[in-house]
């Protein structure tokens, strides 16, 4: 044990004079104290950086390769641009000069690093400690790596420290390396963690919300929106962003590599479908329609080259330019779609800049000209909820639009068939009212004529040699044939008086008592009152559901005396008749004109009751005014 610990004391003198002799020695230490917050190293003279073309180099081959020469970081942007796979090194110096119980991480906010390692040398006792990103995070943690690159760095206080950083990245723009005091991290990263969750969350709230209206409204927008929506989610699926990815294929390099561009395109061809059909624009835009057609088919096409030359381009700039391009056609597309009257295109145009402003903005932060604050890290989960809000504004307000329309085409229809009805209800009512002049000319000239011969006749004949019988029977027929007379011409009179269609329901009802009155023993009470006239249906079938009721009174009931009242009441007619006659028996409930009566009232959506004792018989009628 005491050998053990004499060879790491001569290794480290040994490293100890190695760094003493070395370029690092000349480096300037980074002081971490009680008021360091965060510190950006890149850009200082306190950084340094090696590219490993090897890809090969460890620790120990370059602490010993006195030919490695690094290079200052004053003079190259953090922007390195690899596309294949790079390794780079990086050394810079650090101190804890304080005794508190404070610690700080080494950590890169670009979520492009496949790789990284950090060794930390103690330049005193020459010890060598090596973290990496897995090692550092919890189990659970350990894939987040993309998000936040962050490493615990565990060094003693008043020791200097050599710090090297071992990144592998593919397809990396920037590389931002800082010191930042651990709870300052954990809250900053906490809050973008929050960002982060919010966004997703809130996709698939809206998702679940566009799928429930889908099956409410059976609208195509909705289903097309879902569709879009999860082409959306699928860049975050196969984008290479570290917590899913990992999980559905952890070992698929390919994929995690090349995911995003099948995202992208898949997103594009999905978008296209909803955009040219929530902005109607085979209508509005025959060529604008056929643009964004042609940009999903390039997409397709030229997205190949991920097969043929995989490792030429860089995937996020083509997957930006693929983006850019789409938005452009349909920020085009928006504008004149409103221009053209579709109102929700206005919304449709807000949320497409909201979401290309925050690409935008993740450009030119990936180009280093944006401070990375919360809202820049976090700017495409921004814009992309402020999309979702106006996108599902514009499908509330589209699916209004066209409830109305389809309501405004019901009332039509229900309009035109009103009008229909009513010219077929007044040809209807007008073949009645020729039907009942051809019978009430038949019944005053030819039934009437023959009645009135027939009773000329009998009073022709000399009554003096008949016997009692017979003058009996005489008396008889000439007072039947006299009855029979004046029903005829009641009827003939009645059937359709030239005062109902003249005056109106009410003038013909007041004459019509006033000659009953005179020739009949049964006495008529009338109290009428119509505020307004009804229309030449109502007043038609009133008045034959008043004639009926007159004739059964008349015919059936042996009255003295009758109550007839009818007034209109708010939107309706009120219909009362009463008699003190021997009542309705059980045959005459059942005659052919209480049915009359009750199909002319539910013809005109009225109700009415009757009731019938000894002592007289009630009609109560209801009928509305149209």
């Amino acid at each position: 044990m005491s050998e053990l610990k004499f060879y790491r004391c001569i290794a480290g003198i040994l490293i100890f004079c190695f760094l003493s002799l070395s370029n690092i020695a000349q480096l300037p230490v980074t002081i971490l104290n009680e008021k360091t917050i965060e510190i950006d190293l890149w850009g200082k003279n306190s950084i340094e950086y090696f590219e490993d073309t090897t890809r090969h180099l460890t620790i120990e081959q370059l602490l010993r390769d006195s030919t490695i020469v690094f290079k200052s970081t004053q003079s190259h942007l953090p922007d390195f641009g690899f596309i294949e796979q790079s390794y780079y090194w990086i050394r810079f110096r650090v101190k804890k000069q304080t005794d508190k119980s404070i610690h700080w991480v080494l950590r890169n906010d670009y979520p492009m690093i496949d790789e990284l390692n950090v060794f930390l040398i103690n330049e005193a006792s020459g010890e060598i400690i090596k973290k990496t990103v897995r090692d550092a995070f919890p189990t659970y943690q350990r894939e987040i790596s993309v998000h936040q690159c962050a490493i615990q760095l565990d060094i003693l206080p008043n020791h200097n420290y050599s710090v090297y950083v071992q990144l592998v990245g593919t397809d990396a723009k920037l590389i931002k390396l800082k010191l930042s005091e651990t709870h300052f991290f954990y809250s900053t990263y906490l809050d973008e963690l929050w960002f982060w969750s919010a966004h997703l969350g809130f996709a698939l709230c809206m998702i679940i919300v566009q799928i429930v209206f889908l099956l409410v409204t059976k609208e195509r927008n909705f289903l097309l929106y879902v569709l879009f929506l999860l082409g959306y989610l699928s860049i975050a699926v196969l984008g290479g962003y570290g917590i899913i990815d990992s999980i559905v294929w952890p070992e698929n390099r390919w994929l995690r590599r090349f995911g995003i561009v099948l995202a992208v395109v898949l997103s594009n061809v999905l978008g296209v479908l909803f955009y040219t059909h929530a902005l109607r624009l085979k209508k509005t835009s025959p060529l604008l329609y056929k643009f964004l057609l042609a940009d999903v088919v390039l997409a397709v096409a030229v997205s190949s080259w991920i097969f043929i030359i995989p490792y030429r381009i860089s995937v996020n700039v083509y997957s930006s330019a693929l983006i850019f391009i789409f938005f452009s056609l349909v920020s085009i597309s928006c504008v004149l779609s409103y221009k053209r009257g579709n109102t929700s295109a206005l919304y449709y145009f807000f949320g497409t800049i909201a979401y290309f402003i925050s690409i935008l903005v993740q450009i030119i932060w990936t180009l280093g000209y944006l401070y990375p604050s919360l809202i820049v890290v976090n700017s495409m989960h921004i814009g992309s909820m402020l999309e979702m809000i106006f996108f599902t504004w514009a499908l509330a307000w589209d699916y209004r639009r066209t409830r109305e329309q389809r309501e405004e085409t019901q009332r039509e229809l229900i309009s035109t068939l009103q009008s229909q009805n009513k010219e077929i209800s007044e040809a209807l009512i007008r073949g009645q009212t020729l039907e009942r002049k051809r019978v009430a000319a038949d019944l005053h000239d030819s039934l009437g004529g023959t009645l009135s011969a027939m009773r000329w006749t009998l009073t022709s004949f000399k009554t003096q040699g008949l016997t009692a019988q017979e003058k009996k029977v005489y008396d008889s027929l000439v007072e039947m044939t006299d009855d029979a007379h004046q029903r005829v011409r009641f009827l003939s009179h009645n059937l359709l008086p030239e005062d109902l269609d003249n005056e109106g329901l009410q003038v013909s009802i007041e004459k019509l008592i006033e000659k009953l009155n005179r020739s009949n023993k049964t006495k008529f009470e009338l109290h009428i009152k119509l505020s307004k006239r009804p229309d030449k249906k109502t007043e038609f079938e009133l008045y034959n559901i008043f004639l009926e009721l007159i004739n059964n009174v008349l015919k059936h009931a042996n009255a003295s005396e009758a109550y007839i009242s009818l007034e209109s009441l708010d939107s309706s007619v009120h219909l009362e008749v009463f008699d003190n006659g021997k009542g309705i028996n059980g045959e005459s409930k059942r005659g052919k004109g209480l049915y009359n009566i009750q199909d002319r009232i539910a013809s005109l959506g009225g109700t009415w009751q009757i009731e019938s004792t000894t002592k007289g018989t009630s009609v109560l009628a209801d009928v509305p005014l149209t």
